[in-house]
């Protein structure tokens, strides 16, 4: 992981924070091949359900994720820009035939990211199960049995 916090100057910053959400905002297997302009060799990719280091990981992933399911597609909401930090707001709708029986799901979440010239730490936070477990027949319906006893 980078260890030296290099300044980035604002056009620089914009230009990086454009790549990264236009890499995300309409991804696929094609697309991956621009990971380098956004990411750094030693990335630190963190999510719910994952924790991977370095490119080809993420890319590797990345890849999985784009070949399993029919649509995808980020809407970028609201985002928070220091130095060498970002934090970004989304909406994730996408459909996968073997959950909510192939209908969109949609996901709100959070990245955070650390930059110097290209991202050297990604983070998404989301609700797992509002992604995933709710969607899973007969998994899902306990879960909202659950959600709906806990909020009543």
């Amino acid at each position: 992981m980078a260890t030296e916090m290099l300044s980035v100057s604002n056009n620089l910053r914009a230009a990086l924070l454009n790549d990264f959400k236009d890499f995300y905002r309409s991804p696929g297997i094609a697309s991956l091949e621009n990971i380098q302009r956004v990411y750094t060799q030693d990335i630190e990719f963190r999510d719910p359900a994952h924790a991977l280091h370095g490119r080809l990981a993420v890319k590797n992933y990345l890849r999985t994720l784009y070949a399993n399911t029919k649509h995808i597609r980020f809407d970028y909401l609201e985002e928070q820009i220091a130095e060498n930090t970002a934090t970004i707001v989304w909406q994730m709708t996408f459909t996968h035939s073997s959950l909510n029986g192939g209908k969109p799901v949609q996901v709100r979440g959070v990245t955070l990211i650390r930059f110097t010239d290209r991202i050297y730490y990604h983070e998404d936070f989301f609700d797992l199960g509002a992604m995933l477990y709710q969607h899973v027949p007969v998994l899902g319906s306990v879960i909202r049995y659950l959600n709906n006893r806990m909020s009543a």
